[in-house]
């Protein structure tokens, strides 16, 4: 195929092509351009509403009446894609996720939504965004400040950094709402050992003299199991001296705290998480961390 676009002896009906093919070529880029802007020109620069609860339960409703028979109830998909894991409305550009469901998508079954004001469009994206993002649900009810109080008398400080002070031995939690929904942080504080967070699994560790050992697995290898104890000393056992290591799927977080805090307490300190949204700089952990 390529050689029918070289030069060949005596013959100039070859040449010809080359220049003529660029500017098919680039005239195609210059109208797909084209009409790109073109749908993306009016389209808000930015949503004014965000985590607004208001907006989101408007939102809620639009879709429902709307969206949902093709995209389902909780737009998982159905007939239409599954919209809290595509590319448009977790990662792509507010304002393109705007002119989409405005102005549809041309050759497709996704028809355009001109009856709808700017103010619907953005309220149907607030809810979208709500239901695909974390950190993008509305914010959680309660007393922040009163929560703060709540976290540090439940001792909780004292495995977790939040606010830039406290312990190492749970996960930092300076920027957990950015990184979960205020329903998996919820389950999180209920049922800790529901999921594990990475690089804080527990081990048990018994050695050929009886010695036990319980903690968090920092680090292991064929030769030695890196464990940091409740003190925040780190203990490097060898292998050939342990009798077994057992990881129990359980956390280290005690599971009580939906019978010790009130309900009143519990959504407080649900608060108080939701407030934390710093920017979150992920921490490759290993043995050259310790």
């Amino acid at each position: 195929m390529l050689r029918s676009f070289l030069p060949v002896a005596g013959t100039r009906s070859h040449l010809g092509r080359i220049p003529v093919l660029g500017g098919l070529v680039a005239a195609l880029a210059l109208a797909v351009s084209a009409a790109e802007q073109s749908s993306s020109e009016h389209a808000p620069a930015g949503n004014p509403f965000g985590r607004d609860p208001h907006a989101i339960a408007a939102g809620d409703a639009l879709f429902h009446e709307r969206c949902a028979v093709c995209h389902g109830q909780r737009a998982q998909g159905g007939m239409a894609v599954n919209l809290t894991s595509s590319r448009s409305a977790r990662r792509g550009d507010a304002s393109r996720f705007f002119t989409v469901i405005r102005d549809g998508i041309p050759g497709t079954d996704m028809p355009p939504n001109a009856d709808f004001s700017t103010e619907q469009i953005w309220q149907v994206v607030s809810y979208l965004r709500a239901l695909s993002l974390p950190g993008q649900q509305a914010p959680v009810e309660g007393d922040p400040d009163a929560g703060r109080a709540i976290f540090h008398q439940a001792g909780c400080g004292g495995c977790h950094i939040v606010e830039g002070a406290g312990g190492f031995l749970g996960p930092p939690l300076d920027s957990i709402s950015t990184r979960k929904t205020s329903e998996q942080i919820r389950v999180d504080v209920l049922e800790p050992s529901s999921s594990l967070a990475e690089g804080f699994e527990t081990v048990v560790a018994e050695t050929l003299s009886g010695a036990r050992f319980e903690g968090i697995l920092k680090n292991e290898n064929p030769f030695t199991v890196l464990v940091l104890m409740d003190t925040g000393a780190v203990r490097s056992l060898r292998r050939d001296q342990l009798r077994s290591v057992a990881k129990p799927n359980r956390s280290r977080m005690p599971a009580d705290f939906g019978t010790r805090l009130s309900r009143e307490s519990l959504k407080n300190l649900l608060a108080f998480l939701d407030q934390q949204r710093k920017p979150y700089v992920p921490v490759v952990r290993g043995f050259h961390g310790y």
